[in-house]
């Protein structure tokens, strides 16, 4: 199993930034057996088992991978996908080829719920990143439709700690 081609079928806006794109594109072929020891080589992937879906950063680009669909979000644009695409194969067929050298990880990744991304958060509900209240900020992080940055108190220096704790929990 080899990833030689990825074709995208959706672009659109990015609900998180809308100067960013989201994008869907089918895969060519199913890697599902290759998610467990992309979990094993990718430090933050995000592994379901039970979707299966496989979830990793470039950067400030959340990829989730599903058996023989992707999704993308926060792409700079279509060039930039492409890029992002290109990178995603290099690093699938690389494992692939290693995966008799790899111990794979069939454990799912436990997600941060709601309430502990909120306890971090400065619970002022200043609606400054556009929720209207911080509790909804943070389940918007959890769902990919917010980013850290939004929250202009986050940038504070007494938020400092809070920021690198979720920077750490958060896949963004």
């Amino acid at each position: 199993m080899t990833l030689n081609r990825v074709d995208i079928t959706y672009i659109s806006p990015c609900l998180a930034d809308p100067d960013k794109i989201r994008l869907k594109a089918d895969l060519g072929s199913n890697i599902g057996d290759i998610f467990p020891f992309v979990n094993a080589e990718i430090e933050r992937a995000n592994y379901n088992p039970g979707l299966p879906s496989l979830s990793l950063q470039k950067e400030f680009r959340t990829i989730t991978l599903y058996e023989e669909k992707m999704t993308m979000i926060k792409a700079e644009n279509s060039t930039d996908a492409m890029q992002v695409i290109e990178w995603l194969k290099d690093i699938i067929n690389d494992i692939y080829a290693r995966k008799d050298e790899i111990e794979p990880d069939h454990t799912a990744s436990d997600p941060p719920r709601p309430l502990e991304i909120f306890k971090l958060l400065p619970k002022t509900n200043c609606s400054k990143c556009g929720e209207l209240t911080c509790l909804a900020f943070a389940v918007q992080l959890l769902e990919y439709e917010q980013d850290l940055e939004n929250c202009p108190k986050l940038k504070e220096k007494d938020y400092a700690d809070a920021r690198e704790t979720l920077k750490a929990m958060l896949p963004q």
